[in-house]
């Protein structure tokens, strides 16, 4: 079906029409079947009636039979996408978030650590989320469109792994992130436990990059990638790099008719340190890679599917990782996840994007190809042609 996109201004400036019309070819471009045509709020009573326009200078997006309106002021790229998101989908996805285990919180409002910011991407994609306490619940409930554990510090009991098993052997879907040298390693065996049934699991070891085109400038425990597997999660960030601080390392190898694509992995020149220790220089005991930090997983369940989100590292979405505090592929690795996993595969392709902080995130290979640039290359083309001037004025 075609999106319908009527513009109803009032010719003038300050009217908006010209940014969000070109901001409508975009999208147009990106699909045929987005068609827009414009028309003067005060001659077209029509389209006026029929909508319930209240407000000149209005956008009205039309999907098979149903609108959203969007006022002067709204009518940005991350409004339009919001806008989309609802039309297309018929219910909004509920995200079960796990608690009782010390697993990351939504209201955790702390600006590095915390995760409120995922919490606002959900609710602004047409999300809801409730807290679901798995150990004291017979089954995960049957409005849980997929469930989040994201890095819990205690061991799951036997009756939530239990659960969790059951649901995701029926079709659910689920995104799961550890961490590495756990205070109690119980923790990595009870989540590796739910992944057992398709080969995978976490190794609990830290992982340390040493390539300096891989890492963040000056931190080898925070890997920096930028060329990811085939998903459509990783559709529209190939090139643009992401980062995955304090990971550990996703093992194992995918049973019988489990699809995995491996969405960040490191590099050749990464090692993993098992246990944890004070230095962390490479030893003789360390593990080397690459190793996979971020996966997919796919099974047929019956008429339906099973999807699982894998991160080696909660910290792949937490505030300090997405905008405005970073200018990275954070941002679209986290929603793509749980488009993907709510099976909204195509409109991963638009994202809404806030406004992103200016610092740009360098990798140390960036940073050492920027202070050649600044401190060497340029200064030294300037003495270049200074001296050339000197010559041709000394000749002539």
């Amino acid at each position: 079906s075609d999106l319908q996109v009527i513009g109803l201004f009032r010719p003038g400036i300050n009217s908006g029409q010209s940014e969000t019309e070109a901001l409508v070819a975009l999208y147009a471009d990106q699909s045929s079947h987005v068609k827009y045509r414009g028309a003067n709020a005060d001659q077209d009573t029509v389209d006026v009636k029929h909508y319930g326009i209240t407000q000149v200078n209005t956008v009205v997006l039309d999907y098979k039979g149903k609108t959203q309106l969007l006022l002067q002021g709204t009518q940005s790229e991350e409004d339009f996408t919001s806008a989309l998101l609802k039309l297309e989908s018929d219910r909004v996805p509920v995200v079960c978030w796990a608690v009782g285990d010390g697993e990351r919180s939504l209201t955790d409002t702390n600006q590095k650590t915390g995760y409120t910011a995922v919490a606002d991407l959900l609710v602004k994609n047409n999300f809801s989320h409730k807290d679901v306490l798995l150990s004291q619940l017979p089954a995960v409930p049957a409005d849980c469109d997929e469930l989040a554990i994201i890095n819990p510090t205690s061991a799951l009991t036997d009756q939530t792994v239990k659960i969790v098993t059951a649901y995701l052997a029926g079709g659910g879907k689920l995104l799961i992130a550890a961490e590495p040298w756990p205070h109690d390693p119980k923790t990595t065996a009870t989540l590796s436990s739910i992944l057992r049934p398709y080969g995978q699991g976490f190794s609990g070891a830290l992982i340390i990059e040493t390539d300096p085109s891989g890492a963040a400038v000056q931190d080898p425990t925070n890997p920096a990638v930028v060329n990811y597997g085939q998903s459509p999660i990783t559709k529209d960030v190939q090139g643009i790099v992401s980062f995955f601080p304090q990971t550990t390392a996703i093992t194992g190898a995918p049973a019988a008719g489990v699809r995995v694509v491996r969405i960040a992995t490191t590099t050749s020149g990464s090692y993993a340190i098992a246990a944890e220790r004070s230095s962390l220089a490479r030893q003789s005991q360390d593990t080397s890679g690459p190793f996979t930090i971020m996966e997919t997983l796919e099974q047929a369940a019956g008429s339906g599917k099973t999807r699982i989100v894998v991160a080696g590292t909660a910290a792949f979405a937490q505030t300090g990782t997405l905008p405005p505090n970073n200018n990275d592929a954070n941002l679209e690795l986290a929603l793509g996840s749980f488009q993907w996993l709510a099976g909204q595969d195509s409109l991963i392709a638009l994202p809404p994007k806030p406004e992103r902080a200016l610092p740009i995130a360098l990798t140390q290979q960036d940073q050492s190809v920027l202070i050649f640039i600044t401190a060497f290359l340029m200064p030294g083309l300037t003495v270049f042609g200074g001296i050339m001037v000197w010559w041709r004025r000394r000749i002539f």
